[in-house]
């Protein structure tokens, strides 16, 4: 598996299958750990997917860097939400923006922007999820 990393500040970069695992991994146990002995703590984000032919952005905006494109429904933990640039595909347009990691077979994307349209969380924004 290859990485593609799109922080602002970090140039891209690849790295390991185990990379990329121990990565998520940590991030969600990190994840959990913040809400331990807390009945009133704030959702960290959320596990969902993302549909296949979405692009991958490093920021809000169509006109954004471009990272890549899902090949196939792809698992993404999402960090947070934001209001950029209004897309309209179809019959449905939102100007909500996802920032989190997206989990292809062979490759994950990290730090990357996705149109709300392309996240399936029910609802632009999604309940639960901060904004950024």
């Amino acid at each position: 598996m290859t990485m593609t990393t799109a922080k602002k500040g970090t140039p891209m970069a690849m790295r390991s299958t185990r990379t990329a695992i121990t990565g998520f991994a940590l991030g969600a146990a990190l994840s959990l750990l913040g809400t331990v002995g807390s009945a009133h703590a704030a959702v960290q984000g959320a596990t969902t997917t993302v549909q296949a032919n979405s692009n991958l952005r490093g920021g809000a905006s169509s006109n954004s860097e471009y990272f890549g494109t899902t090949r196939v429904e792809a698992e993404a933990a999402i960090s947070c939400f934001t209001y950029g640039q209004y897309v309209k595909v179809g019959n449905y347009g939102t100007d909500v923006w996802y920032q989190g990691n997206v989990f292809e077979p062979t490759h994950a994307y990290l730090h990357v922007w996705i149109w709300g349209g392309n996240v399936n969380v029910g609802a632009d924004p999604a309940p639960g999820i901060d904004h950024c």
